[in-house]
């Protein structure tokens, strides 16, 4: 192999590996092993500033080899895959870094369509690398937040709260990769503090929706101790590809209460989240919160956690009606409220550890995307950024909601 800079007998070298012993292994265990050694060797390439992009070419085998290794690189540093595994999905490769797949029409040979596109390929690579320094650009706190569609409102109010006072805001979209960005970001140290607005990634985990991030959404931030407060926002929704896709299990009881179906779009079908549903998502919510080391609030708005959990027809809240939100469901002791918010509610505050002086829950009589309620957050955030927070702040508020009046 004349032509290569560097070895794969290099590569093996980085761990004490030979290509004697490599060889003589089935694909997917060498595949391994040349993983580990080329992270390894382009790790020591990126410390050493000898190098400024990468870019491979290659079939399942070649993109699962290269994309490993991109995804071993830090956020920001050009990373471009030429596969043509990039007209399926592509969620394996690319993970939860910033990598640009690119379908390459052909896999191998070299002619008047490939080596346009091979062109278009190196000049893609080298543009990224040959972009403008950023250095000069003042570094802000970051704030992480989570957005769907059916929190917007509330998500984009926050935001500009936290701008207008001097912090950027990265804003992951919540569709399971995006929950898993955010947790690495947050143990990355690039997070400053969390403003976790829409949680619904943790239903679809446990209720086998298909936008889950796993089972170590929300514990990065309590781990590490950044302040954070969490709400509920999304939760009141299950998520699945077309209606044909969703499990008989919950399509055949979308005729109860909170379980009604809504079809999105043609490839977004969701289901409503019951209210014993919700109170078991609660209990898992509850040991996050209890392993967080930092300021940590959970806010549960009462009268619904997105547009479509509204008791009546609100364009500003994002349901245009004409009917209530298709998985709303009233309490039956207070119609304007939620009984899916009286169920997590209780069962929140049963499970969560209250005896700890970093952990507050704040029960409030409002929906998710009125005004009132993402600045409630965002001035709690504010205040545990600043050190100024105390548990018990803001309880006096008008519209929070006392114990004993669940």
């Amino acid at each position: 192999m004349g032509w290569a800079d560097i070895s794969i007998s290099d590569v093996l070298s980085k761990v004490g590996k030979t290509t004697e012993e490599v060889f003589s292994l089935d694909r997917g265990k060498a595949a391994d092993i040349v993983i580990e050694g080329a992270k390894r060797l382009v790790l020591e390439l990126y410390e050493k500033n000898e190098i400024d992009g990468i870019v491979a070419y290659g079939g399942s085998m070649g993109a699962s080899i290269a994309t490993s290794v991109m995804r071993a690189l830090p956020v920001g540093f050009p990373k471009l895959m030429l596969t043509t595994m990039a007209a399926g999905d592509i969620s394996p490769y690319v993970g939860t870094k910033d990598i640009c797949m690119m379908y390459p029409i052909a896999e191998a040979g070299l002619n008047k369509v490939t080596r346009r596109i091979l062109n278009n390929a190196a000049a893609c690579v080298v543009g990224m690398a040959n972009s403008p320094d950023l250095d000069d650009i003042a570094e802000k706190p970051l704030i992480g937040c989570m957005m769907f569609g059916v929190t917007t409102p509330c998500v984009l109010r926050a935001s500009k709260y936290f701008e207008s006072r001097g912090y950027d805001v990265i804003i992951n979209h919540a569709v399971g990769s995006g929950g898993r960005s955010m947790e690495e970001l947050i143990g990355d140290g690039l997070i400053s503090g969390v403003l976790d607005i829409t949680t619904h990634e943790i239903g679809d985990y446990l209720l086998g929706g298909v936008l889950s991030a796993g089972p170590d959404r929300l514990t990065a931030a309590g781990d590490i101790g950044i302040p954070q407060v969490i709400a509920p926002g999304g939760l009141d929704l299950i998520n699945f590809g077309p209606k044909d896709t969703v499990p008989e299990e919950h399509l055949s009881k979308t005729h109860l209460p909170g379980k009604g179906l809504y079809i999105h779009n043609p490839t977004v079908t969701c289901v409503g989240v019951s209210p014993d549903e919700a109170s078991l998502i609660a209990e898992h919510i509850a040991e996050k919160i209890n392993r967080a080391k930092g300021p940590t609030a959970f806010c549960i708005p009462m009268r619904g956690w997105g547009a479509c959990d509204l008791s009546e027809p609100n364009k500003d809240l994002g349901w245009a009606g004409p009917d209530p939100g298709p998985v709303w469901v009233s309490d039956p002791e207070k119609p304007e409220r939620s009984l899916r918010s009286r169920k997590f509610a209780r069962t929140l505050l049963d499970k969560v550890d209250l005896e700890k002086s970093n952990v507050d829950i704040l029960i409030v009589d409002k929906h998710l995307n009125e005004p009132e309620f993402a600045d409630l957050m965002s001035e709690l955030l504010e205040e545990m950024l600043t050190g100024r927070w105390k548990k018990g702040s803001h309880h006096d508020l008008s519209y929070i909601v006392h114990l004993e009046e669940l």
